[in-house]
C-alpha cells in the first residue's frame, strides 16, 4: 500500500446535493477511496458517501480536539492562506483537508470560517493559487503534485462556459486541464442542463 497523506472532505453544506455527490464521487476516483475520510457527515448520508470513502460524524475539529488527530499533522488548504502548498509539505502532513464546500462566487472564505479559524492557531494552512477549485479539482492538485513532486507542467484554466443547443451556464470556477480539456466533474454537466444524474451513476448508486 503506498503511503500518502489522507485527504479529508469536512462536508459543510446543509444537504447532500446531487452536485456535491458527484464531486466527493469523482475526488474519491482521483485519489482512492482508501485515502479519503468524509467528517462531519449527517447519519442519514453516511451510508450513501461511504461508497467513496470512510465517513465519520465528527468534524475535523473534533478529532483534532480530541487527540484522535494531532494538529501538527494536518494542513488545511486554505485559499487565503498565505504560503503555497508544495509537495514536501504532503511528503509531511499525514492529512489535507479541504472544505467540502460547492462554491460561491464571489469567494466567501468559507473554509477559513468554518474549518481553519476553528483549529488550533498554529494550524498549518496552505493555498492552492489565486482562484477557487472545485472538491474533486482541488483533490486532483494535491494527486497531481504527489505524482509529479511539483507542478511545473500543470494546467488550469479559469471558468468554462458549457452550451447545449439554447443554452448556456458559465461556471466561474478554476478547473485543471487534462489533455487539452478542463477536467469536469463525470455527470455534471448532465445534471445541470436535465437536473438528473446520467444512468451510470444512479445505477452505481443503487447497486
Amino acid at each position: 500500500m503506498e503511503t500518502k497523506p489522507v485527504i479529508i472532505i469536512e462536508f459543510l453544506e446543509e444537504k447532500l446535493t446531487p452536485w456535491l455527490l458527484l464531486e466527493i464521487r469523482h475526488a474519491s476516483i482521483i485519489y482512492g477511496r482508501e485515502y479519503l475520510w468524509i467528517t462531519n457527515t449527517p447519519v442519514k448520508y453516511q451510508r450513501l458517501l461511504s461508497r467513496y470513502g470512510y465517513v465519520y460524524s465528527d468534524s475535523v475539529i473534533d478529532l483534532v480536539s480530541n487527540n484522535r488527530i494531532n494538529a501538527g499533522d494536518v494542513i488545511v488548504l486554505d485559499p487565503i492562506a498565505s504560503k503555497p502548498l508544495e509537495y514536501l509539505d504532503l511528503v509531511r502532513f499525514k492529512f489535507v483537508v479541504i472544505g467540502g464546500i460547492l462554491g460561491d462566487h464571489p469567494p466567501q472564505r468559507r473554509t477559513h470560517k468554518y474549518i481553519t479559524s476553528k483549529l488550533p492557531s498554529n494550524i498549518n494552512a496552505r493555498n492552492i493559487g489565486d482562484n477557487q477549485y472545485s472538491i474533486d479539482g482541488s483533490v486532483f492538485y494535491v494527486n497531481y503534485m504527489l505524482i509529479n513532486k511539483s507542478m511545473s507542467n500543470y494546467k488550469y484554466v479559469d471558468g468554462v462556459l458549457l452550451k447545449r443547443d439554447d443554452r448556456e451556464i458559465y461556471l466561474p470556477f478554476r478547473y485543471p486541464v487534462v489533455n487539452g480539456k478542463p477536467l469536469l466533474t463525470p455527470g455534471l454537466e448532465e445534471y445541470l442542463f436535465t437536473g438528473e444524474i446520467p444512468d451510470y451513476i444512479r445505477k452505481e448508486l443503487e447497486s
